[in-house]
């Protein structure tokens, strides 16, 4: 015998309804995904000021595009039809999921869409929109334990490099983009949230605000350093790029101020005629002087990995930042200072590059040889062995 699933009248918490400012009454019928996937996005960013609404995005695809999905071809209709075995079954679900792309998904994304969902359905029921608490008997996918970030490679980095055309505003924009996120270590969303009143020259830093932030926090991240006369100076050549950019930013778009985006599209076609990208169509497409989004960075960065013959896979956003806290990591920054500039908020994300480094840092070592010149005693001097 199949018994079927109870159907629960669904009451809105007296905080639920003050917050959102719902009258006070029941909330009738079943309670379809999308509605309870609304009402949970608007609850969490209520009850987390200052979320960043791509966090809040972020959420939205992951429970439409996984969990939701789950559901419709279950053909569960109502989030209140749906059990713990359901959430059991969606566990095994995740494990045979193939994007459109014809990928399954990384145990980190098999982690985040189940960790996502429980985040969900946890919400529903402490606002008393489930009427059991279907979560907290399911575990948190665990991952096997990996130090290693995936950085791009040092010889593909400098292929993209070199590959840029400085001759023309885009290439200096591209370059002085890559610098801020492979040499500095600053997120995508960091990046296009800068304006350019954020890059001080005079000083060699940039500024990177809470409210782009990952972590909520506003913090300074030196431009690349080199030591000049015994103190610490910008890089003359990542000096002159910044500059260079600015300038062609101010001349392509004059209505542009220090307040307003420091990476900008430069509008169809300028500066590219007799060039073979005169028809091209990409970001660039869009008028020009308006600020460059998260999707339109990754896609200049495959379009230049391809361009110079890079697997694209290798040279995202993320694996420069990686990038920039593995070879500072191998090049001794100390843990804290690396952490300060990443924008961590916990030392354990920093260390991660520091343990990959390890075996790199006894090579420096080795090749270092700081004993060499030293007068050392050798064996058969009455020292004692093992």
């Amino acid at each position: 015998m199949v018994m079927s699933r109870q159907k629960i009248p669904v009451i809105v918490s007296a905080r639920s309804r003050e917050r959102r400012g719902t009258p006070d009454r029941a909330v009738s019928g079943d309670l379809t995904w999308e509605a309870a996937i609304t009402l949970f996005l608007e609850g969490w960013g209520a009850d987390h000021p200052g979320i960043r609404p791509a966090t809040l995005g972020h959420y939205r695809e992951q429970l439409v595009n996984r969990i939701a999905a789950f559901a419709r071809e279950r053909s569960i209709v109502s989030v209140q039809d749906f059990s713990r075995h359901d959430l059991r079954a969606f566990v095994v679900w995740l494990e045979g999921f193939v994007s459109q792309h014809q990928r399954p998904l990384t145990p980190r994304g098999k982690q985040m869409a189940l960790a996502t969902a429980k985040r969900f359905l946890g919400w529903l029921y402490q606002e008393r929109l489930l009427a059991e608490d279907i979560a907290a008997q399911v575990g948190t996918y665990r991952l096997d334990t990996d130090p290693e970030p995936r950085a791009t490679p040092g010889a593909d980095l400098e292929k993209v490099l070199s590959s840029l055309d400085l001759g023309r505003p885009t290439g200096v924009r591209n370059l002085a983009m890559i610098h801020l996120m492979a040499f500095c270590g600053l997120r995508v969303a960091e990046l296009v949230g800068l304006n350019a009143s954020d890059l001080d020259l005079d000083e060699g830093r940039v500024r990177v605000k809470a409210e782009t932030s990952k972590v909520r926090r506003r913090r300074f991240v030196d431009l690349p350093l080199t030591i000049s006369d015994g103190r610490e100076v910008v890089k003359p050549e990542v000096a002159q790029l910044m500059a260079s950019w600015l300038r062609l930013r101010s001349r392509a778009c004059p209505h542009l101020r220090d307040e307003d985006a420091l990476f900008v599209t430069l509008g169809p076609n300028q500066f590219a005629y007799g060039t073979q990208d005169a028809g091209h169509t990409g970001p660039e497409a869009r008028p020009p002087g308006e600020r460059l989004t998260t999707d339109a960075v990754r896609t200049i960065l495959k379009r230049l990995a391809v361009a110079a013959g890079v697997d694209p896979e290798l040279v995202t956003p993320h694996r420069l930042r990686h990038y920039f806290g593995l070879t500072s990591a191998m090049a001794g920054v100390p843990t804290t200072a690396l952490m300060r500039a990443m924008g961590h908020r916990s030392p354990i994300m920093t260390a991660r590059y520091s343990e990959f480094a390890d075996s790199e840092r006894r090579w420096a070592f080795a090749r270092a040889d700081i004993t060499k010149g030293i007068s050392l005693p050798t064996s058969g001097m009455g020292i004692p062995t093992r």
